[in-house]
């Protein structure tokens, strides 16, 4: 599920950024990519912008702590675990030979997610057949330390990037934990007989 919600961003991103350069026609200007290969050098291709998942924060304002009851037949209901909510800290980090253009691109990431800080399915085809019905856009600006904090982490320089906190993926997994047969009938104290010998 997050790799194709982090897909549906890229394609957004890439999409509204060939339209303000007047050229559609590069399907890669955003890719998703980890920040560095296997050697430790830029993962992120020259001349683009990498989309990254920075971190996974589980979003329990939202939290169901019961069970679900799925109606399965007339005899027997089963029980699936309630889906958990997820917001996603993701990363765009422009890596451009020219910094002015590294500079402009991280602009147009800003200028599509303050235009359309809300990706639902009306505004956004893609989302449809997820679980997910609407993801929401904070910028995650982070003080200097931090800053220099995750760049050491992560284990390269700093370069021109900007850090989005996405909320409200929702992970449902209906998988059945349990199956139990319906109540067919109530008997109350009224109802019943006394017996007597």
């Amino acid at each position: 599920m997050i790799d194709k919600v982090m897909e549906v961003i890229r394609a957004e991103v890439n999409d509204f950024i060939g339209r303000k350069l007047e050229d559609t026609t590069i399907p890669d200007r955003v890719v998703l990519t980890s920040f560095v290969d296997d050697n430790g050098r830029v993962a992120i291709p020259t001349d683009a912008i990498g989309l990254s998942l920075l971190n996974i924060e589980e979003e329990r304002t939202f939290k169901e702590a019961a069970m679900i009851r799925t109606a399965k037949a007339e005899s027997s209901s089963s029980f699936v675990t309630p889906p958990i909510s997820l917001n996603l800290q993701i990363m765009f980090t422009a890596y451009f030979k020219n910094y002015a253009e590294s500079l402009k691109q991280l602009s147009f990431i800003l200028g599509c997610l303050q235009t359309k800080p809300v990706f639902d399915r009306n505004n956004t085809p893609a989302l449809v057949g997820l679980d997910t019905a609407k993801l929401i856009f904070e910028l995650n600006t982070l003080p200097l330390e931090q800053q220099h904090y995750i760049w050491s982490m992560i284990g390269l320089r700093y370069l021109p990037s900007v850090i989005y906190r996405v909320r409200m993926l929702t992970i449902f997994e209906r998988d059945v934990i349990s199956e139990v047969a319906n109540i067919k009938e109530i008997t109350t104290v009224s109802n019943l007989k006394e017996v007597r010998d």
